[in-house]
């Protein structure tokens, strides 16, 4: 904890115009998300502010509730604020959509919970979003100072929210980024404003994503001792998160019983994908299609692996390759966005960089690591060094202490 600075009460604002845009795909309620959910950047960053001194609070709206609530998030202690919401319809004009979100942001709750809350500072998810815009005014109005952080989104979707994200951003006191490619598009997309970034990655707990007893774990979870096996976890996004790439880049291992595909986690691609896998014909790929909030789960099945692969065309700062590389599994990622930050100098960050939509370099990349298992020690080794240095919570809480409490407008 920094002693030397007055804490914070720091609103987090997650993306969504309710939360249930979040939930709905991944199969949960605003209960689960107030009892059962933990990590991601969201808890994360609450960890994080936490551990510099700081009270932070999570405000977002819900269809679920028809007057504020407040809740405490069991796994950080964490207050929740919902204020009530609805989902504007979509059409097919860009323009009256963002005018419809806008409207739909449901301000003066927003306004009643940070005044009743004394809010000091103000932090939303995505600044390429129409809640941005709302909550810049909102800011002003209040007095207090607005950051953002990027979690991949980097689409205006419409002449209106460009217009509105001119002010917004000048109004902003500064942004979070941890993707250089994002900073290199913000530089081009926004030259004639002074933007205050600052690169501080998503904050992982080290001292619960680490390793067990890898035949324990394998035991455990009814898995031969002796299989190869790699694996990925997340949202079952089909474009975001290349799983089409690989399930491809799988097939050069369909005829091999001693290698094994486990992927974890369902979304709004759930049935799409369970169809993809069915017309793959791959016989050694096990999907558990379900969100699981069970973190001791995941962190078995990392423990129990023996490579983890993500083959994404869009992130943001992802999370799960971090958890990976945390219980020492070396990565093969692709170069999408983020990712090269995470793997900033290759195989000494503890993975395998390849291309996008590049199913070949994955088998190679998977191949390679089948063959040699001193590199993958070594990979993995690397991987859990450079998550404790750059992500623990520690790390990125005093990071963000120093940013969110000494950056100007």
């Amino acid at each position: 904890m920094t002693g030397h600075r007055t804490p914070q009460l720091i609103a987090l604002f997650p993306w969504g115009d309710v939360i249930e845009e979040f939930l709905d795909p991944i199969g949960l309620e605003l209960e689960d998300f107030v009892e059962r959910m933990t990590g991601g950047w969201l808890f994360g960053y609450a960890a994080a502010l936490s551990s510099a001194g700081h009270k932070p609070i999570i405000v977002c709206a819900s269809e679920r509730v028809t007057r504020i609530e407040r809740y405490e998030h069991s796994g950080t202690g964490t207050p929740i604020w919902v204020a009530p919401g609805k989902r504007p319809r979509q059409g097919h004009s860009p323009t009256a959509y963002s005018l419809r979100r806008g409207v739909a942001t449901p301000l003066a709750a927003f306004r009643e919970i940070l005044t009743r809350s004394r809010c000091d500072v103000l932090l939303a998810q995505e600044y390429e979003y129409i809640r941005f815009d709302a909550l810049a005014w909102l800011a002003r109005r209040l007095d207090v100072p607005l950051y953002a952080t990027f979690q991949g989104g980097d689409r205006t979707l419409s002449w209106i929210e460009a217009v509105a994200r001119q002010l917004s951003l000048r109004a902003c006191r500064g942004l979070i980024v941890a993707s250089s490619a994002e900073r290199d598009r913000l530089s081009k997309a926004y030259p004639r404003i002074a933007l205050d970034i600052a690169n501080i990655p998503n904050p992982l707990d080290t001292g619960e994503w680490q390793a067990m007893d890898r035949l324990e774990a394998r035991t455990s979870l009814g898995l031969p001792r002796d299989c190869f096996i790699v694996l990925n976890h997340g949202r079952i996004d089909i474009r975001r998160k290349g799983l089409d790439v690989l399930l491809k880049a799988w097939a050069h291992f369909a005829d091999d019983s001693s290698s094994q595909l486990v992927i974890i986690g369902s979304g709004q691609d759930s049935e799409a994908f369970a169809k993809l896998l069915r017309e793959s014909g791959l016989s050694n790929v096990q999907w558990l299609s379900s969100y699981t909030t069970d973190r001791p789960l995941i962190r078995r099945w990392l423990s129990a692996a023996d490579a983890y692969v993500t083959a994404s065309r869009i992130e943001g700062m992802p999370v799960a390759p971090l958890e990976a590389m945390a219980c020492g599994l070396p990565v093969i990622a692709t170069d999408a966005q983020g990712l090269p930050d995470i793997m900033a100098d290759g195989e000494a960050s503890g993975g395998l960089m390849v291309g996008q939509e590049r199913p070949e370099e994955i088998a190679q990349a998977l191949a390679r690591l089948k063959d040699d298992s001193a590199l993958r020690a070594r990979l993995g080794a690397a991987g859990r060094n450079r998550v404790t240095e750059k992500f623990s919570i520690e790390a990125v809480g005093a990071s963000l202490d120093n940013f969110l409490t000494t950056a100007r407008k």
